[in-house]
């Protein structure tokens, strides 16, 4: 079983590029499950149901969200026996530090993760840089990232574009660099190639 970690902060197209990445992922005929913070940041019409304890929603065919309801490790026990997916998709609470999931995940029996996946949206990233009460909490997940993606490259112009790519090298060289638009599905196919699955 494959666990994909779409990371970011608050309003960098999470949610959205998640369900993207799931749509494609189940459309190559792969069983999705999605873990997030709160169900209801998911708005697609589907009945909430239990199963063992978690809220569940079907987002669409062969494509299932819950709420992390309990701890990170039980949730995913809890799909892998339930729902047996082939990808778990994780959604994070935007405070939270992508390497530690990724070593939670580690201990976990046969659970394989894929190249983290840190969202920076291109309209606020030096707005919440400049803001000392969150500049280590971004600059963590950016360090974290071994896929940088910027959302919403839809709607800026290409100088500023340059200038948030210079400014993520410098912040973590090694990893890639992504431009996308999950809302327009710009870049999506080209994530999903480059996280192997």
């Amino acid at each position: 079983m494959e666990i994909i970690q779409v990371a970011g902060f608050l309003g960098s197209g999470k949610t959205t590029t998640i369900l993207a990445i799931a749509r494609k992922l189940v459309d190559k005929g792969y069983r999705v499950s999605i873990i997030v913070n709160e169900i209801g940041d998911i708005v697609i019409d589907g009945k909430i149901m239990e199963m063992s304890g978690l809220k569940v929603k079907e987002v669409f065919g062969g494509c299932i969200c819950c709420e992390l309801a309990i701890n990170l490790a039980q949730t995913i026990k809890i799909l892998k026996d339930e729902y047996k997916p082939d990808i778990i998709l994780i959604e994070p609470t935007g405070l939270a530090s992508p390497s530690q999931i990724r070593e939670l995940i580690k201990t976990l029996n046969k659970m394989n993760t894929k190249p983290i996946i840190t969202l920076v949206d291109i309209l606020l990233i030096n707005e919440f840089l400049s803001d000392e009460q969150i500049r280590e909490i971004i600059t963590r997940q950016i360090r974290d990232a071994d896929i940088l993606a910027i959302n919403k490259i839809d709607i800026v112009k290409n100088e500023l574009l340059l200038k948030c790519e210079e400014m993520l090298k410098l912040l973590n060289p090694s990893a890639k660099l992504i431009k996308i638009s999950a809302l327009k599905n710009i870049g999506i196919d080209e994530l999903i190639t480059i996280l192997g699955v």
